[in-house]
């Protein structure tokens, strides 16, 4: 899957989350993809366009777009709601283990 076809199902996804207002939304999303397929594939030892990848992919990036701004955090307590963070590109790589093929 290209990087702008993944891009707008991401976006999809996303639906109310994401902002349309904001010029950057998409550029952030699309370097996103790009830098979690080059972490997918070095340690899953597939290609970057292997479609096993992209569930993983989607993943990582929708989490790191809803936690713009909150990077560096390990929690979040907002409203009686507390949120605790992973490292998204640790969680990506030991998820894309499943995956691995052997060099």
């Amino acid at each position: 899957m290209d990087n702008d076809t993944l891009y707008k199902s991401i976006k999809s996804y996303l639906g109310a989350n994401y902002n349309e207002n904001d010029e950057n939304s998409k550029k952030i999303i699309i370097d996103a993809i790009k830098d979690y397929k080059i972490v997918a594939s070095n340690e899953s030892h597939r290609k970057k366009d292997d479609e096993l990848l992209i569930p993983y992919i989607k993943e990582a990036v929708v989490s790191a777009y809803l936690r713009r701004g909150k990077e560096g955090s390990l929690s979040n307590s907002e409203g009686g709601m507390s949120d605790t963070y992973v490292d998204i590109k640790e969680k990506l790589r030991k998820d894309v283990l499943a995956i691995r093929v052997m060099p």
